[in-house]
């Protein structure tokens, strides 16, 4: 009978040499996520970390959204590391964005709901997607589109959360036409006295433009 294999002594054993970093790595992304799930969430990691892939990775510990009807699981953060892997597609195969969805622990429930919202037969189109998880965010469309401009800004944390006019404006007439009691008059006159109101600031509309237009129309 062959004698098996023993491991006699610690020196037999090879760790490659980036493991200990890889590992550190995964620890810190792990604590940052904190996901409900932390195998499959693992899996998405590693899966994503092979490919090349923008990691399924909060910036920072965050707690969910106070203003939540439900807690669905979904928050600002996730929704920032789902913009990052799939915004460069336009539109998005349903398979991939479901990957996506499990991968950060979010409940599948809770994305089929999103999706029946529209006609989304011929794929996923990203930006109508995003402005829909906003409105998961938010329980009035002036805080989904606080949530959008805070999630999609260039800006430092804490400042003017400016994004530009053309994007602002498309996720807020999508997310308006979705409301029966915002008329397209109301939409239309918004939108204008928004845009006299950025027209000398680089046409990027902040949170700040938003609400002081909200208030005087």
């Amino acid at each position: 009978m062959p004698v098996p294999d023993v491991m006699f002594c610690a020196q037999q054993i090879h760790v490659p040499p980036e493991l200990p970093d890889i590992m550190k790595q995964f620890t810190k992304a792990a604590i940052r996520t904190q996901p409900r799930d932390v195998l499959q969430w693992s899996y998405g990691y590693f899966h994503a970390l092979a490919n090349g892939d923008p990691l399924p990775v909060k910036e920072r510990v965050e707690m969910p959204v106070a203003t939540q009807k439900n807690d669905t699981g979904l928050t600002p953060g996730l929704l920032k590391v789902l913009h990052k892997q799939l915004s460069e597609k336009e539109t998005v195969d349903l398979p991939e964005l479901q990957r996506r969805w499990k991968n950060l622990c979010l409940p599948m429930q809770q994305l089929h709901n999103l999706l029946r919202l529209d006609n989304f037969a011929d794929g996923v189109e990203w930006m109508k997607f995003f402005a829909l998880a906003c409105s998961a965010l938010g329980g009035s469309l002036h805080s989904s589109m606080k949530h959008a401009c805070e999630i999609l800004t260039k800006d430092p944390e804490g400042g003017a959360a400016r994004i530009p006019y053309d994007t602002f404006a498309f996720i807020y007439c999508y997310l308006a036409g979705l409301d029966e009691e915002i008329s397209q008059e109301t939409v239309e006159s918004f939108l204008n006295a928004l845009k006299e109101q950025v027209s000398r600031k680089e046409y990027m509309v902040g949170i700040a433009d938003f609400s002081t237009v909200k208030k005087t129309t």
